[in-house]
């Protein structure tokens, strides 16, 4: 109980620290929003979750479904220049000094909530009680966040760049999800978290058939970055995926990753890295790789590519990582052999690169702060995994005993 109530002082804490900091910040209109969402969430969760928690195990679904589709709804904003629509019709409801630009809208609207959704899931996983506080939370806003989209999208006539209703589309789904996690979540399931059964792994050729398929995808991916920004990120991204690719199918496509523990700490290493990809839209890391390239890397390329689709593919592992599926498998690989040896290239590479091409001292680069960040759950990942491949080794294995 002693937990539960330190939870409860650390999310009535943040709640006012949030509402004080957009009130002040970003204005009246995100801050209403936002305090009708945390204080809902909030009384459902004393109400109906504080006492008797449910089982994780029919909440995580929907909740990563959310993040998902939060994603999606996102990139279909940007793709109909939701900032700009915004700042042309809504702007009195934002705070007179806060600019309503592609980067801006991304930090406060996006990455921000994305970033605290992943780290519920961290929290949820290992059945804290603030992750399920934070599980109402993310499905409020996906409820709430749907109903905005659907003002924008058929309340304000034909100012509005629909895109095939994307946005609409993606609003829709997001509502559906939302409903059904708060539904799940006023089921009391008295079962453990613990997962019911094991997933079995891969034949050969299984793991060679999928290998040529995630090959496929990485080359498709490589084409991708490398007409965008050229060689430097294509070799650190790409590169990461191939390691991420061996250290899967010498692991974990043999004996597949305990979801119970692997997805929690995936979960906050998304979390951080999503804080890091804010970090690089707000320095604009493409614009400091193209000055070191030579190879120019517009913004909405590198938004699109590494800011919102990228991401949401890597939810999608986490997705497919707990229902205990090989794609899963391979996504956490590749995103811990990316944090562990591709993130350090922001302090190790990049500024030295910057210092040889132009003259320059050792300095900041854009991701830099923020950058090691995601390693320290990925390296927890790796020890897991490692520890858990070696047991199942060592039991399957292991030589017939002799009975006398």
């Amino acid at each position: 109980m002693e937990s539960k109530h330190a939870a409860l002082l650390t999310v009535i804490a943040v709640i006012i620290t949030a509402l004080v900091a957009t009130y002040i910040h970003v204005g009246s209109g995100p801050c209403i929003e936002l305090a009708l969402v945390s204080i809902l969430a909030l009384t459902c969760w004393l109400r109906f979750s504080f006492h008797d928690q449910a089982s994780q195990d029919k909440i995580v679904t929907p909740y990563i479904v959310s993040i998902v589709l939060s994603l999606v709804l996102n990139t279909g904003r940007y793709w109909s220049h939701h900032a700009q629509f915004v700042n042309e019709h809504w702007h009195s409801l934002f705070a007179p000094d806060f600019a309503i630009t592609d980067v801006s809208w991304f930090i406060v609207f996006v990455t921000c909530p994305v970033s605290l959704m992943l780290l519920g899931g961290y929290y949820l996983g290992k059945r804290a009680p603030i992750g399920f506080y934070l599980a109402w939370w993310t499905f409020l806003y996906s409820v709430g966040d749907a109903i905005v989209q659907f003002r924008v999208e058929f309340l304000t006539g034909s100012a509005y760049a629909h895109q095939y209703f994307v946005g609409a589309l993606a609003a829709g789904a997001q509502m559906i999800v939302g409903v059904i996690g708060c539904q799940r979540l006023l089921q009391q399931h008295s079962r453990s978290g613990k997962q019911s059964g094991t997933a079995s792994g891969l034949t050969l050729k299984q793991i060679n058939l999928w290998s040529a398929l995630l090959g496929s995808l990485v080359a498709v991916y490589a084409a991708t970055l490398y007409r965008q920004a050229g060689i430097l990120p294509v070799g650190v991204i790409v590169g990461s995926m191939m390691g991420g690719l061996i250290g899967w199918r010498k692991t974990t496509a043999q004996h597949p990753a305990d979801r119970d523990k692997l997805v929690p700490l995936y979960l906050l290493l998304l979390a951080l890295f999503y804080i890091h990809v804010g970090e690089e839209a707000l320095t604009s890391f493409n614009q400091a790789i193209a000055a070191i390239s030579g190879t120019p890397w517009p913004d909405r390329e590198f938004t699109f590519l590494i800011a919102l689709i990228g991401p949401t593919v890597w939810v999608v592992g986490a997705l497919s990582l707990w229902l205990r599926q090989p794609f899963g498998n391979f996504v956490l690989w590749f995103m811990i052999v990316g944090m562990i040896l591709g993130e350090p290239a922001h302090l190790l590479v990049f500024p030295v690169v910057a210092m040889k091409k132009f003259g320059i001292g050792y300095q900041y680069f854009s991701g830099m702060y923020t950058a090691l960040f995601p390693m320290i759950p990925a390296i927890m990942a790796l020890a897991t995994i490692t520890k858990g491949h070696k047991e199942w080794l060592s039991i399957t294995f292991a030589g017939p005993r002799s009975s006398h």
